[in-house]
């Protein structure tokens, strides 16, 4: 493989006369293998010049470019160079883009986000290039002849280490990563580290964030960096071939470059290594040659999409502080989140609810080993993943007793965001259904099947089914039934058995039986096919309630998935079977009626609430109140100014009265496609009510509210005349600012309208 850097600084381009050895451009690699297989690692300001460059060397008989771009996260200073990239810009291109599945937002959400027109006069809608976004979870696939492995590094985002193997060779890149524990030590007994040192394991060429120095780290704990002394330990504890200090601190010239490259190699002399190591420098080009000793990793498709959407969290022992930060931070995951003061709550609860994960505030009077033990028994999860929260010195005492008991330790000051990352990517990884692995020779087969459920036969004597008629008429759903109806049920029906996790029913697939829970709990997935794939948490149901009823009583493919939480016992009836007792008995239809009912008036709540307005697109009003709770509450722990912007279409009745109600209809989702191109992706827009909107602006200057509200103005005044609207829509606007957001927009929304009233009042 052929290594070229464009980009190898971090955080923001540093050009000038200073930098002329290492570059200035932030972060972007190239790699090209016999193949032919072209990828780029990062798409900092260094892609503007790789772009030029690959149109200036491509071969007119080449059909177009074929890219592979792979984005370790979406900060700014490693996505900056895409909206210049040129192959971007050709209709003959194709880009395969790849990215860490990131906080809330679709990689193609992330990209275009610095794509509107406030910041870049081309949107990413307009670009007329072959655009094909995938988001990435832990484990491989292949592109070309090159296998790639993902893991996700320790930062203050969702952010995704690459392992390239092709041509004999293996790369390594992993930038923005920050020690799991003790940076300067080199037993690394953190659970964390070990793992990445075993991603690194034998690579030939590592490419290594090395922001700062092991002095400086202290001031920058949480800023998600390694330092070069952690770069060095651990790629020589991986028998790396050869390091590249990579990401270099935008406070840094040439010379004190030149200093880290030299310190890097005095370590390595001093651990009597013969592994090289140089600081990356813009238009470096290295053939990377295969040792023949990277071995390969395993794992599962970094393909497949696993949704964390209404997993259960239980926090525990956490200092009100702490807790409220977290709670903030993860609520945004759109996370249930449990509680627990002490450590026999937290053994109460973990058996009531089940929990995906759990983090645990150390010391709670207990040795942390027995807890950790005992939360997983009364779960019977034995991989719940516990995250241990600690002090520095409490750190070493936990590691100590534990080992490899806990999943993950974190050490004081916390990072909220940070945590945040570090509970999404475990609570992935737990949800890992393994579809295919790589054997130790590096082929693709199947994974093993999971295990099958426990069939219980039928009963065949009158005790067998004397038993299951009484569980049966103790179901609520069943009590109305005589005797007679609820031993037919029993006569046919199944017992099974399944294990945590197993799939019970999936969607689209035929309906041929209905579900009575007896013990245990499941979970309702409705999957979803469109971009970002994945799937949303629908409903829990546990003891004496049923599903699968609804693809039996009208006759169509099943709905959801159901997925069991916990070790979960099944009575399945035969649809036919269920079908004779419900219209012969009125009692059971009514019962289920009202079961049925509730469900559908929960889903039409969720809806009413979450809905788009139907007219616009935009948030409903009361979706825009509960954003603006969440967005507030995020607001006030930053110290983040905010201002509120209202506009009234002053003239919508005159314009029903005399062009009619669809051109009313036309002129309102002009307006509302003025605020959405005008705004940022990050503010809160929505139709309020019938006329009048509202737009949300977090960190905006009130002396640039203007610019904002003249910009609407113009963007409505071109799109009425390329939709052939009326001329005469007039808006009014309202501005209300605020250092610190209150806890409801009520407030805001007042003032607003007194502004906007001034303002019409002196026209």
């Amino acid at each position: 493989m052929r290594v070229r850097f464009w980009g190898t600084r971090g955080s923001i381009p540093t050009p000038g006369p200073a930098t002329t050895k290492y570059g200035g451009n932030t972060s972007c690699v190239e790699v090209l293998t016999d193949d032919g297989t072209h990828i780029i690692l990062d798409c900092g300001s260094g892609a503007r010049d790789l772009g030029q460059h690959l149109l200036k060397s491509q071969r007119p008989e080449s059909g177009g470019l074929r890219l592979h771009l792979f984005i370790g996260h979406t900060h700014w200073d490693h996505i900056q160079g895409f909206p210049f990239f040129v192959p971007a810009f050709l209709p003959d291109s194709e880009l395969n883009i790849y990215a860490a599945a990131a906080f809330q937002r679709s990689l193609e959400e992330s990209l275009s986000g610095q794509m509107q027109y406030a910041y870049f006069p081309v949107k990413l809608r307009d670009l007329q290039s072959r655009l094909h976004f995938t988001d990435l979870e832990e484990g491989f696939f292949r592109v070309g002849d090159v296998l790639v492995e993902t893991q996700h590094l320790n930062h203050t985002a969702p952010t995704m280490a690459y392992r390239l193997t092709a041509d004999g060779a293996t790369v390594a890149y992993t930038t923005d990563h920050e020690p799991f524990w003790k940076p300067g030590a080199s037993d690394f007994r953190h659970p964390g580290d070990q793992r990445h040192i075993g991603f690194l394991q034998g690579a030939d060429l590592v490419i290594h964030d090395s922001q700062y120095t092991e002095a400086e780290y202290p001031q920058k704990i949480g800023w998600g960096h390694s330092t070069v002394e952690y770069a060095t330990d651990v790629c020589l504890a991986a028998g790396v071939g050869t390091l590249a200090l990579f990401h270099h601190d935008p406070t840094r010239d040439d010379a004190a470059l030149e200093q880290i490259e030299a310190m890097a190699r005095d370590r390595i002399q001093g651990r009597g290594s013969s592994m090289d190591v140089f600081a990356a420098a813009e238009g470096l080009s290295i053939d990377v040659v295969g040792r023949g000793s990277a071995p390969r990793q395993t794992g599962v498709s970094a393909i497949r999409r696993y949704s964390i959407n209404g997993r259960r969290v239980l926090l525990v022992g956490l200092e009100d502080t702490t807790r409220e930060a977290l709670s903030t931070e993860l609520g945004e995951e759109n996370l249930t989140l449990l509680y627990a003061p002490d450590a026999p709550t937290a053994l109460e609860r973990v058996e009531a609810m089940s929990p995906d994960l759990v983090v645990v505030s150390t010391p709670l009077g207990r040795r942390s080993r027995d807890l950790v033990r005992d939360l997983r028994e009364r779960s019977a999860k034995d991989s719940l993943p516990v995250l241990m929260l600690a002090t520095e010195d409490d750190l070493e005492t936990q590691i100590d007793q534990l080992g490899a008991d806990a999943t993950d330790y974190l050490a004081a000051p916390l990072s909220p965001p940070m945590v945040r990352s570090r509970v999404r990517a475990w609570l992935a990884r737990a949800s890992t259904e393994p579809v295919e692995r790589l054997d130790a020779a590096g082929s693709v087969v199947a994974a093993e099947p999971p295990r099958p459920p426990v069939i219980i036969p039928r009963p065949t004597d009158e005790a067998g089914v004397d038993r299951l008629a009484d569980v049966l008429s103790n179901v609520p759903i069943f009590r109305s039934l005589t005797p007679e109806q609820i031993r037919l049920l029993a006569q046919r029906g199944s017992e099974c058995v399944f294990e945590p996790g197993y799939t019970i029913i999936r969607q689209h697939e035929a309906g041929t039986q209905v579900f009575v829970i007896l013990t245990g709990r499941v979970r309702v997935l409705e999957e979803t096919e469109e971009p970002p794939r994945g799937d949303t948490v629908v409903a829990e149901l546990g003891q004496g309630e049923i599903f699968g009823e609804m693809a039996v009583l009208i006759d169509r493919p099943r709905s959801a998935t159901v997925v069991s939480v916990e070790q979960t016992h099944c009575l399945a009836l035969p649809a036919g079977d269920f079908s004779q007792v419900l219209r012969a008995s009125p009692d059971l239809a009514l019962t289920l009626l009202r079961v049925l009912a509730g469900r559908i008036n929960e889903t039409d709540r969720r809806l009413a609430r979450y809905a788009p307005d139907p007219l616009t697109g935009l948030s409903s009003r009361r979706a825009f109140f509960d954003e603006y709770a969440r967005t507030a509450a995020q607001a006030r722990r930053r110290g983040s100014q905010a201002t509120l912007v209202t506009l009234d279409l002053v003239n919508l009745r005159a314009l029903n009265d005399h062009f009619g109600y669809e051109v009313g209809d036309d002129v309102l989702r002009a307006v509302a496609d003025a605020l959405s191109e005008s705004a940022r992706r990050t503010d809160l827009i929505a139709r309020y009510g019938g006329d009048e909107f509202a737009v949300l602006l977090i960190d905006v200057n009130p002396e640039s509210i203007q610019v904002v509200v003249n910009r609407v103005r113009r963007v409505l005044v071109d799109l009425a005349r390329k939709r052939g609207l009326p001329e005469t829509i007039e808006c009014a606007f309202g501005i209300a600012s605020v250092r610190e957001l209150p806890e409801s927009p009520d407030e805001l929304l007042v003032r607003a309208d007194e502004d906007m009233q001034r303002r019409r009042a002196v026209g």
